[in-house]
């Protein structure tokens, strides 16, 4: 059979992906969307930033989610340990834009998105997984993938765009694939009705509960689910686990944090507690001769500051501009594509190096103690995924002030 042609591929339909294949397909570029699956399907990740609103406003999609998803004004952090809270507003932060973002179930939201990507005008298969990706004289030229039938379809392009989230493709393929030391996490989650709720503007914020090996989440959904989660670290959830039932464990664990008595008092869980690892990890390389990386493809950081969507759907803008230009230049190589790595190396660099001083409780007085004005902003803005672009003098001083936890050594 000849193989399918067209101008790119993207491999994945989460949100990289389609965000990905829809601005592309928007501007008449022949685009072609493998994604393994048949959607709706479920995924972690339901808290969006104000950072990916202007794409997402970009794509014509406001009133599509505003009419779908509860409305998300800011986070609140609570310190388990301590009691201690603060609530971060985004219009707290320096350049807080829309100040809004959206609590999204993830099997619905990545649903409209691929849609979006379909009325854009991009080829979509789903129940096509890919399986290699072809190289000729150094470049990447095209993909070998499998139906759910179990036939080989062959797809050429003139570029490919792994969105393949934590398969990660390509990484896997080099052997680029990294952890970052000290942050092997897994992730326990499942979703409940009747979890107690905050009132007004605040209802739809993400709650961050803080303990002394992980964070726990509670992130409300329009109607009366919320998804509950925590995020452990391995070495202290198989100690103190041991044989115990995971759900057992997962009750345990959100009770000891004080949670469950004051929210999950009434509440019903709906889903069995699944776990997920949430291993940090890095690739050297994000882009290469006639392909790029975007999404968790390129590196997961982990989700405390919601930093997957956020590098996933505003990385997914840049690598649509990014793959324009290279396109009407003629040239898809890596070197084209360097400008965009740097970006996005930078962009998750500060999520981690905040992250890393939170978990290392050296942001402990900025956070919950009331520091100063500028502190707070900064958070905010952080919180808010201002974290692409040239840094403006509050992020260079914030980058600065933690350089020690942003240079994470690789495991």
């Amino acid at each position: 059979m000849d193989p399918l042609r067209c101008d790119v591929l993207v491999l994945g339909g989460g949100p990289a992906g389609s965000v990905t294949a829809a601005l592309l397909a928007r501007d008449n570029i022949a685009v072609t969307l493998l994604e393994r699956a048949r959607f709706p399907r479920f995924h972690l990740g339901e808290s969006l930033a104000p950072a990916a609103t202007a794409v997402l406003d970009d794509l014509g999609l406001r009133e599509t989610i505003d009419g779908r998803y509860l409305r998300k004004h800011g986070v609140a952090v609570r310190c388990a340990r301590t009691g201690r809270q603060q609530r971060f507003r985004y219009d707290e932060a320096f350049e807080p834009g829309a100040a809004l973002a959206w609590q999204v179930p993830r099997a619905d939201f990545d649903d409209v998105l691929l849609r979006c990507a379909r009325a854009h005008g991009a080829e979509v298969l789903e129940g096509h997984a890919a399986e290699d990706v072809v190289f000729e004289e150094g470049y990447a030229r095209g993909v070998i993938a499998r139906r759910e039938d179990g036939r080989q379809v062959s797809v050429r392009a003139r570029l490919i765009v792994d969105a393949t989230g934590q398969d990660a493709l390509l990484a896997g393929r080099r052997g680029d694939r990294h952890p970052v030391a000290g942050m092997e996490r897994t992730a326990l989650s499942a979703h409940y009705r009747h979890v107690a709720r905050a009132e007004a503007e605040a209802e739809g914020d993400l709650e961050l509960i803080l303990f002394p090996h992980g964070w726990i989440w509670n992130i409300p959904f329009l109607g009366e689910v919320n998804s509950v989660g925590a995020l452990c670290a391995n070495n202290w959830m198989r100690a103190r686990r041991s044989a115990e039932a995971l759900e057992s464990f997962f009750d345990r664990t959100v009770e000891d944090a004080s949670f469950a008595r004051e929210a999950l008092s009434i509440a019903t869980r709906l889903t069995p507690v699944l776990a997920h690892q949430a291993l940090t990890w890095r690739a050297n390389r994000r882009v290469g001769d006639g392909w790029l990386t975007v999404g968790d493809s390129g590196g997961f950081t982990d989700p405390l500051l919601c930093a997957g969507t956020t590098l996933a759907i505003v990385g997914a803008a840049q690598a649509a501009a990014a793959i324009r230009a290279a396109l009407d230049h003629g040239d898809v190589s890596a070197e084209r594509f360097s400008p965009f790595a740097r970006a996005l190396d930078a962009a998750s660099d500060l999520f981690l190096g905040t992250t890393r001083a939170l978990y290392a409780d050296e942001l402990s007085e900025v956070i919950l103690g009331g520091g100063a004005r500028s502190d707070r902003r900064a958070f905010a803005s952080i919180l808010s995924g201002d974290v692409f672009g040239d840094d403006p003098p509050w992020r260079a001083a914030w980058r600065e002030r933690y350089h020690q936890a942003a240079e994470y050594p690789i495991g």
